[in-house]
């Protein structure tokens, strides 16, 4: 099955980490296959991406609060899924963001393929600030089940008892037998890579599943969020930050 998520962002919400997210997520070395890197902007370009997410923002006054949204398609490990065939499904879910500027990353660099859209707060075509809530969700994931079908890749089977909808928990708690422990100390070492300072390690971590908690003079403590299925917490320095 393919699974979507969202990256909850309690610190990261700042421009630094918006720009970091984009940077550790376009590497080369999750994203390219053979002679194509699986690297695509939506109604913006890859290089230029947080420029254009900046200067929409801006257009419409609206530089403040949430800054983007970042969200994960993923596949099950041990599943045959194209890279090619992933990316071009992860595209066409962008598509559900009418309006908005997308940049699509999709990895290879795990058991599993994932892709990760970053989503601009602020549509281009409208100005407003985009909200997701339960319903969006819902919406999102039935859209995904589609999008997965039609290009033949492998769709969630849920119950086949009728319910109403599945909440956030249910619908992660059923695919969390399908995914795989970070190596934590490997996600430390390339996130320090790419940030800048304190925020922007954060939302790199937080982009990875772990709830950060930095206090001064006692390093930091790392927790997995509950949907992250990832291995468990664990604490480590950030002189190098």
């Amino acid at each position: 099955m393919a699974i979507i998520s969202f990256t909850n962002y309690k610190h990261g919400q700042t421009r630094g980490g918006m720009k970091a997210v984009m940077l550790y997520t376009m590497q080369d070395k999750k994203t390219v296959w053979g002679d194509q890197k699986l690297v695509t902007g939506v109604n913006c370009q890859p290089e230029s991406a947080f420029r254009d997410f900046m200067i929409t923002k801006r257009l419409w006054h609206k530089e403040d609060g949430v800054q983007f949204y970042h969200m994960v398609q993923s596949f099950p490990k041990g599943e045959a899924v194209d890279p090619a065939t992933a990316h071009a499904a992860a595209l066409e879910l962008a598509n559900y963001f009418e309006g908005s500027e997308v940049l699509v990353c999709t990895h290879i660099d795990r058991e599993h393929i994932h892709s990760h859209l970053v989503i601009n707060a602020v549509n281009l075509d409208t100005g407003r600030k985009l909200h997701i809530a339960s319903q969006q969700l819902q919406e999102l994931r039935q859209r995904n089940d589609e999008v997965c079908a039609r290009f033949g890749l492998p769709v969630f089977q849920p119950r086949e008892k009728k319910t109403k909808s599945m909440t956030t928990v249910e619908y992660h708690t059923a695919a969390r037998g399908q995914s795989r422990k970070l190596r934590l100390m490997n996600v430390i070492n390339d996130c320090m890579r790419y940030a800048a300072g304190r925020e922007e390690f954060i939302a790199l971590m937080e982009s990875e599943g772990y709830q950060v908690r930095w206090e001064k003079g006692r390093g930091i403590s790392l927790t997995p969020h509950p949907t992250a299925g990832s291995a468990g917490a664990g604490c480590c320095s950030a002189t190098n930050i």
